[in-house]
């Protein structure tokens, strides 16, 4: 009998296990581009640069994961974040924006990932950024003259 319910046990393990692993393995959602969401599913933008930036409701092009930048793929209204502040929980905002001269470090988030991406606009116009459902951006330095 304890057999059966070790051979029991290791299966359902498995089971388990392989599921979990097609979860991570499986293509993250689109933006939702809506206004409300579960916490957990809404994508968030968190400034820790010490110098203000501003997310926006809307990633309008039909392209893109988090990280994915345009010059034009956002709309709808915009939210201000000081130091230390980020977009708010419950709602979601799928884009933030690099300001025309300015280069960004960013910390991005997916679900099972992790990874840094500077964002150089110096000279440029600025840029948008995408952040999708169950994702974040960690906004952690800007500055003019040089990519933190």
């Amino acid at each position: 009998m304890r057999t059966k319910v070790t051979r029991w046990m290791t299966k359902a393990v498995a089971v388990l296990a392989a599921g979990a692993g097609l979860a991570v393995l499986s293509p993250a959602p689109q933006a939702y581009a809506g206004g409300s969401c579960s916490w957990a599913g809404c994508s968030q933008t968190y400034n820790y640069s010490g110098v203000y930036a501003t997310a926006f409701r809307n990633w309008t092009c039909d392209w893109g994961t988090t990280g994915s930048w345009s010059t034009g793929c956002f709309s709808g209204s915009s939210y201000g974040l000081s130091n230390g502040a980020h977009t708010p929980n419950g709602e979601d905002w799928d884009v933030f924006r690099v300001d025309a001269g300015w280069c960004y470090l960013v910390e991005l988030h997916a679900p099972a990932k992790k990874w840094h991406v500077r964002y150089d606009r110096r000279g440029k116009s600025a840029a948008y950024v995408k952040v999708e459902d169950w994702g974040a951006a960690y906004i952690r330095g800007q500055s003019t003259s040089t990519c933190p």
